[in-house]
């Protein structure tokens, strides 16, 4: 009797398995909320405090690049370029004349995150002697740049004004130093654009390169930033230092309105960004963790029907498992910042009293601590609840449940 074979595009080969609709589908999820997760904290920690811009401020240390390129661009003005403006980078490519915070200043540098990461990918799968070669020149070329324009600038100077230091001088078209400086001036554009759109490009390199690293340096800058914008924005330092002009949020998570009182405004902001960046995180490391399983398995095992039939289930229900357990610590999430209320309204509807009122209206259970006591009742409440609730019996129920209807629709289908 013949072996069963399997088609060649489903072996589990890593050429063919990239090209698989399930591993595609969670990077493409992976990439869209690495994208919002971009527009949530421009959109959040991007703006600068209006009472600073209004006092003459025009920059603050906020997670916009715009602002910070525009400073280089009015300090470098008139000392680099002949066309009056003092960015090396391409104005069009920096997005530095679209309203600060707006998305279009977003899309070329995106565009351009893109393209490096094809570029990088492509790099990445050529020989170590391609590489070498890529690398020296590069590296020559940044020498070049830095080096010709300077001699050449003071080679052409000395043939009409005579031998002379290339600095100091009482005439500009005689100082030619500013010229030596361009790959730093460079450098402090590159960081700026940096500060915004390094997680992306590190991001986009982890999920479509695979690496593990790139995606967890990405969420750690992320965290990074707002844990310093929360540092610097506590109203402690700010009463004791000058004004930075960065917004700081507000110290009340706010009244539930949203999704039938179940969270405040400014709360389903902060989860948005806590989800995507479970999301970005969970969906690329899933991609690479699918994977390496796959790599490490024999090379006759990769045509083996039975092993492909249990990658694709493992990935299928894999796919299940992220929405259903994200939809979940979403939900969870909600609930907890809301349990004071919660308990305050079954203790009200017992009771009958004012008391809880008296104390839901105290400054603080609504200040953030208040709310992050409450939240880890709740989290200790459902924690104990485990040695109640039979989880692993329920979540067991439901898997089969969800296997039971996926084989009803296949034999329908059939």
């Amino acid at each position: 009797m013949a072996m069963e074979s399997v088609p060649p595009n489903q072996t589990l080969h890593l050429p063919k398995l990239r090209r698989r609709w399930q591993i595609l589908t969670l990077q493409t999820i992976a990439t869209a909320a690495l994208i919002l997760l971009l527009l949530r904290m421009s959109e959040i920690y991007g703006p600068c405090d209006e009472d600073f811009l209004d006092s003459g401020g025009d920059w603050c240390p906020s997670y916009e690049h715009t602002r910070g390129l525009n400073w280089v661009d009015q300090s470098f003005d008139d000392n680099i370029n002949d066309d009056n403006d003092g960015l090396i980078l391409p104005r069009i490519i920096t997005g530095i004349d679209s309203e600060a915070g707006e998305i279009s200043s977003l899309i070329i540098p995106l565009v351009l995150c893109f393209i490096i990461t094809g570029l990088w990918i492509f790099y990445q799968s050529r020989n170590e002697k391609f590489k070498t070669l890529t690398y020296r020149i590069i590296a020559g070329a940044v020498i070049a740049w830095s080096l010709l324009p300077f001699i050449f600038s003071w080679v052409s100077a000395m043939l009409d004004f005579g031998v002379h230091y290339p600095f100091g001088n009482s005439y500009s078209s005689m100082n030619h130093l500013d010229l030596l400086f361009q790959p730093i001036q460079l450098g402090i554009e590159l960081f700026f654009l940096g500060v915004v759109f390094a997680p992306i490009l590190t991001g986009l390199i982890g999920i479509w390169s695979l690496s593990r690293r790139s995606l967890v340096w990405a969420v750690g800058f992320y965290l990074m930033v707002i844990g310093i914008h929360a540092l610097l924005t506590f109203e402690g330092i700010t009463d004791a230092v000058s004004n930075i002009g960065l917004r700081p949020l507000p110290a009340q998570i706010g009244e539930a309105t949203l999704y039938g009182n179940l969270i405040s405004p400014l709360a389903l902001e902060l989860l948005e960004i806590a989800i995507l960046l479970l999301i970005f995180h969970e969906c690329g490391n899933a991609v690479i963790g699918h994977l390496q399983y796959a790599v490490m398995l024999p090379d006759a095992s990769k045509s083996d029907p039975e092993y492909v039939r249990q990658f694709s289930n493992i990935i299928n229900s894999h796919l299940l498992h992220t929405i259903s357990i994200i939809a979940a610590v979403t939900v969870t999430t909600a609930l907890a910042l809301e349990f004071d209320s919660f308990m305050l309204n079954i203790v009200q509807l017992m009771e009958g009293s004012q008391w809880s009122g008296q104390v839901s209206e105290s400054l603080e259970l609504q200040l953030t601590y208040g709310k992050v006591i409450s939240a880890g009742l709740f989290l200790l409440t459902v924690a104990g609840m485990r040695y109640v609730v039979p989880w692993q019996r329920v979540s067991g129920l439901i898997e089969a449940g969800i296997s039971r209807l996926r084989r009803s629709v296949t034999e329908d289908y059939n």
